[in-house]
């Protein structure tokens, strides 16, 4: 390996630069390590490098980094890669190094190196080579293949057209089907809200959420449409048009009751949730007694 190293001394101080090698081909790297040479410690430095060294690019700047030798001085170490792309001789130009200590700076210039940069040599033997053997090549038919894919796919889109004619033709099931009537699913459901605990505000709440989806549930089964995503406005109207203005005033006050409960977080007294279900109990009784819906599921 060539080195090339210069070295300028004054007080006890000491720069030098070397280079791992002068001959390189374009686009290799070549590091240049800077070294001062300090007699004690408490010194800062400052290595001015430009922007853009010419026929050089830096690839990496890295940062300084120190050594104590056995005679109590300090080595303080920077190291440069740099690559060229630029084929001729060239120089590593100098770089200012200051070397500073309370209020006394001194300024060092480092030695320029030279690096020659060239290309890989060409080849001069003119040495016949061996032609490679033709590599033959296996073709695989994929006839079959695409034969098998066509029928599987005929088959799957054959399959999907009659599950579709097939279920086309079911009779839809009823709205909410179940085995027990309109009347007996709700009296059942009302006598399964015995089960919460009045005097606690979650049950309170579930309670009056079961209490509006059971009259729900009942008038959409005697109506044969689903009316949980109407309003307490909109089956009140609905109860209008079918019902006696008595019924519609009792289950209004229910309906209501569950509403503040649902959306204002009110908290009733046991007294007035049992009030509650009874309104919707002779509301359900007064509906079967008229019988006023023409549709029962």
């Amino acid at each position: 390996m060539l080195l090339c190293i210069a070295v300028s001394d004054l007080f006890g101080q000491s720069v030098g630069v070397k280079a791992d090698r002068n001959q390189v081909l374009i686009g290799e790297r070549v590091q240049y390590d800077l070294m001062v040479n300090l007699p004690t410690p408490g010194y800062a430095m400052n290595f001015n490098l430009p922007d853009s060294v010419p026929h050089f690019e830096v690839i990496e700047n890295i940062n300084f980094d120190t050594l104590s030798t056995n005679g109590g001085a300090f080595l303080i170490h920077k190291k440069l890669i740099l690559t060229s792309f630029d084929s001729g001789t060239w120089y590593i130009p100098s770089f200012q190094v200051i070397v500073q200590r309370n209020n006394t700076a001194r300024t060092f210039n480092t030695d320029s190196i030279l690096v020659d940069v060239g290309y890989s040599p060409s080849d001069s033997t003119n040495a016949l080579r061996d032609i490679k053997p033709v590599m033959e090549v296996n073709v695989t038919d994929y006839f079959w293949i695409y034969v098998a894919s066509i029928v599987l796919g005929l088959l799957i889109i054959g399959y999907l057209i009659y599950n579709y004619f097939k279920n086309r033709k079911k009779k839809p099931v009823p709205v909410f089907h179940s085995e027990l009537t309109p009347y007996q699913e709700a009296m059942k459901a009302l006598d399964d809200l015995r089960k919460y605990d009045l005097q606690k505000p979650v049950d309170i709440k579930l309670f009056h959420s079961s209490l509006t989806e059971i009259f729900k549930k009942y008038y959409s089964r005697k109506l044969g449409r689903n009316l949980f995503d109407k309003t307490t406005g909109d089956i009140l109207i609905t109860l209008n048009e079918q019902q006696d203005p008595g019924s519609v005033s009792a289950i209004a006050e229910a309906l209501r009751c569950t509403d503040a409960v649902k959306f204002a977080k009110y908290i009733p007294v046991a007294s007035e949730s049992n009030h509650s279900a009874a309104r919707v109990k002779v509301t359900i009784d007064g509906i079967e007694k008229n019988d006023s819906p023409t549709k029962t599921n």
